[in-house]
């Protein structure tokens, strides 16, 4: 039987609106692509997300992202980190690679720990190198700007990956790890931001035997430091930027080889799990500072090209730093010169305050977003949180 016309005109647009909604979402939508490759004697997985508004003719900087020690691979940092939809928003695709699963249990051979990656001399280092390969072959990467982050046994991870596969990755960001794969020795300095909570049982600041069954020692953080500010040549060493003992301390190590920094962040809340992210098994999570954001605020200053650090004259002009930034509450300058005046003011150029103690006015009660600081010489973007 034939339809009436305009029956089949109803039809006809409404299968082109299909096409074109079902064409639009391919094109625009969010994808994840969970995938496997050969290597070492075995099939490793991960997970691929493209961003929104994924495309061939566009080139993507790079993250991978390690799970911690435990039953699921992906799933857990994907879900703590937030990292998916800092991927959306940011434009970066991320790939969350997964440690092989034995006796229930995915872990990472970083070196010192972790079992049962280690007594099986798992190659990991292999398979992340390989997986490059891969990916590069078959995604529009620009092959500059690739980054390491991880949480725990994942975050040892991306310290030997730094150590071994150096000309692969640009810079990396280890969450609640420390390195245990020595010497350390990599090619050429990688910049590291560090994150980590005074109160985590299970890779303690301080040092020592870890909380729970793998009986690892693991030393204080600044020692880890110390071992690689000096393979560096860092000149300024452990910089205290911030500190508040009801909040967190931001640390710095500079004028490094090859403009390389290392950043620390430690709360004083929050325990073994990612800052500003999601709790995983109940664990408490700071909220002080975003893990997920700072870190891909530091990953885009860097690429795997070494620029020498340049010796500057001393009458050269020298630009204020703010710090925290993004800030919480106090803004605090570098070079803040007694008497200078200072502007502050929001993207539409209302003022938002002015005066000379900038360091003595709390800023809480502003909106998240951007704001500028204008100095007598500087104008200066900074993020509210």
């Amino acid at each position: 039987m034939k339809l009436p016309y305009i029956f089949t005109q109803i039809i006809k647009t409404s299968i082109t609106c299909i096409l074109l909604l079902f064409s639009t979402t391919l094109a625009y939508g969010q994808t994840n692509l969970y995938d496997s490759i050969y290597t070492g004697g075995r099939w490793r997985t991960f997970l691929m997300h493209l961003p929104t508004g994924y495309s061939t003719s566009s080139k993507y900087p790079l993250v991978l992202a390690f799970h911690g020690g435990g039953p699921l691979g992906y799933q857990s940092i994907q879900f703590q980190s937030k990292l998916t939809q800092k991927s959306d928003s940011a434009g970066f695709i991320v790939v969350y690679p997964e440690g092989v699963k034995i006796a229930g249990n995915r872990t990472w051979n970083a070196g010192g720990c972790c079992a049962p990656a280690t007594t099986l001399n798992i190659d990991d280092v292999g398979f992340v190198n390989t997986l490059l390969n891969s990916i590069f072959s078959n995604r529009p990467i620009d092959t500059t700007r690739v980054y390491a982050t991880g949480f725990s046994n994942g975050a040892l991870l991306c310290y030997r990956l730094a150590n071994q596969l150096t000309k692969r990755f640009a810079a990396i960001a280890p969450v609640a790890g420390n390195l245990m794969y020595y010497p350390w020795s990599p090619s050429r300095a990688i910049p590291i931001i560090s994150f980590h909570s005074y109160q985590d049982q299970n890779v303690k600041y301080f040092g020592g035997v870890t909380v729970g069954s793998t009986g690892t020692y693991f030393p204080p953080q600044d020692s880890m430091f110390k071992i690689i500010s000096s393979h560096y040549g860092c000149k300024i060493l452990k910089d205290t930027l911030y500190q508040n003992p009801t909040k967190y301390d931001y640390f710095k190590y500079a004028n490094c080889s090859c403009n390389a920094v290392i950043e620390q962040y430690v709360s004083y809340d929050g325990e073994h799990s990612w800052p500003g992210g999601l709790s995983s098994g109940g664990v408490p999570v700071s909220n002080q500072f975003s893990a997920t954001y700072l870190m891909w605020q530091f990953f885009q200053k860097y690429t795997t090209i070494c620029q020498p650090t340049a010796i500057h004259p001393l009458t050269e002009k020298k630009t204020p730093t703010v710090y925290p930034n993004p800030f919480f509450d106090k803004i605090h300058l570098s070079d803040n010169a007694a008497g200078s005046c200072y502007i502050l003011f929001n993207t539409t150029g209302q003022t938002i305050w002015s005066g000379n103690k900038i360091e003595e006015k709390d800023f809480s009660f502003l909106n998240t977003g951007i704001y500028f600081l204008k100095t007598e010489k500087d104008i200066i973007k900074i993020v509210k949180q």
